[in-house]
């Protein structure tokens, strides 16, 4: 295995950086001159612990791959300069966050990778605008953070296109009454809204109580309870079983949430549906309780499809996080490759300058992810967020592994099953 992916390795590099290399000048007399080699830095500000801890792994290991090939790459094309990479965790807290940009700010970084949740981005926001630090995110999806024009960009879609997503699946799978439950931060505020927007578009009725809990929670039996009312409220109003659904948006605290909702029968016989924010979860996949739940109940989450590149290292990255972690990788990690990479040709391209790599980071990612995104091809809208995206539809299976079972085409709105679990 290791060498297959490091023969892959040597190829896409060789193969995708054609044309690129330099030469250092030669002294009188023909002796090669050896510039002095500086380190800039990037710092990760990634989960590693906390309710988005397997985003955060997975993460940090395409980060440091990353790194490790953007040296390769310079040193092969004789430049002065090597990168650094150093992964802070954030433990998915805002507060952390902000600490550890400006402790890091403080020691002269200006550019940063994450954080990963939205709530932490918000938290960083004033403080990196006032002090102009650049901080790309490969998965903060909130549309309260699609702002132009800060210095905030984010590889991913924003949840103006996931919402929609999530309201399909839904009136797809037969649903026409849906009960909210969702994390009261950023990110939940803003999906939860364009779900429903969506879902209300398509003809969908929405039950009028509405659970925002805190994302401070570790156990839900006052919100299990909650639910069970809800739905036996539908249920006699005549209401089918298979109309109703349940929209859950939330991180890792799923798991207890779902332990806590199997304790009432009524609520495995109705349909839940997830999002970005639960999709190949590992908190979830194995816990004893809330997996076999998630199974019965066809939880599906959706998540954004990777696109292709001309020269794709999704095949690359893939494998490489499967060999140190043993399990599939998210859309994310992949994002957060590309994110390092990006910052790099941007800092090559005009120095270690904030100001100056936000005015050319849209080009640099443009032209590079066009022939070898991890992600695949990477335009930025005018808020600095990926533009366009498609959404692959994840579940439990029955052996316990989550699988694909279809794609969300935005451009069409229709969903393509690879397996239909509703039918």
């Amino acid at each position: 295995m290791k060498k297959i992916l490091t023969l892959i390795l040597v190829l896409a590099l060789i193969v995708g950086f054609v044309g690129l290399t330099t030469s250092c000048k030669p002294k009188e007399g023909g002796e090669e001159q050896k510039p002095s080699i500086e380190t800039r830095k990037i710092v990760a500000l990634l989960p590693l612990t906390g309710v988005l801890g397997t985003f955060g792994e997975n993460s940090k290991e395409t980060a440091l791959l990353a790194a490790k090939d953007v040296n390769y790459w310079l040193e092969r094309n004789g430049k002065n300069w090597r990168l650094e990479v150093s992964v802070e965790d954030t433990a998915t807290d805002p507060t952390t966050s902000l600490k550890k940009m400006k402790d890091w700010y403080g020691a002269g970084v200006k550019f940063f990778v994450g954080p990963m949740a939205s709530g932490s981005c918000k938290e960083l926001l004033t403080y990196a605008n006032s002090n102009k630090i650049l901080f790309v995110s490969p998965s903060s999806t909130s549309t309260a953070l699609s702002i132009p024009d800060d210095y905030l960009f984010r590889f991913c879609p924003d949840d103006f296109i996931q919402g929609p997503a999530i309201a399909r699946l839904m009136w797809e799978a037969g649903i026409t009454h849906v009960i909210f439950v969702w994390r009261g931060d950023t990110w939940g505020d803003g999906l939860q809204n364009a779900i429903e927007t969506r879902f209300k578009e398509l003809g969908g009725k929405v039950y009028p109580q509405k659970l925002r809990y805190d994302p401070q929670l570790e156990d839900f039996p006052k919100e299990a309870s909650l639910l069970n009312n809800y739905v036996q409220d539908l249920i006699n109003q005549g209401v089918p079983k298979d109309r109703i659904g349940i929209s859950l948006v939330a991180f890792e605290e799923s798991a207890p949430l779902m332990e806590d909702a199997a304790q009432y029968p009524l609520l495995k016989e109705v349909k839940w549906f997830g999002s970005d924010g639960t999709a190949l979860s590992e908190a979830l996949k194995s816990h004893k309780v809330s997996a076999p739940f998630a199974t019965t109940t066809n939880f599906i989450s959706t998540f954004y499809a990777p696109g292709r590149s001309k020269y794709p290292l999704f095949d690359y990255v893939r494998g490489f996080v499967h060999m140190f972690l043993n399990r599939e990788t998210d859309s994310y990690s992949y994002g957060t490759y590309d994110i390092v990479w990006s910052l790099a040709l941007a800092i090559d391209q005009v120095g270690y300058d904030p100001e100056k790599v936000k005015d050319v980071l849209p080009e640099v990612t443009d032209k590079r992810t066009e022939l070898y995104g991890a992600s695949g091809h990477i335009v930025l809208n005018e808020n600095g967020d990926r533009a366009f995206a498609d959404y692959d539809l994840w579940l439990i299976n029955d052996k316990g592994e989550w699988e694909k079972v279809g794609v969300w085409r935005g451009e069409t709105d229709t969903i393509e099953w690879m397996r239909n679990p509703y039918k």
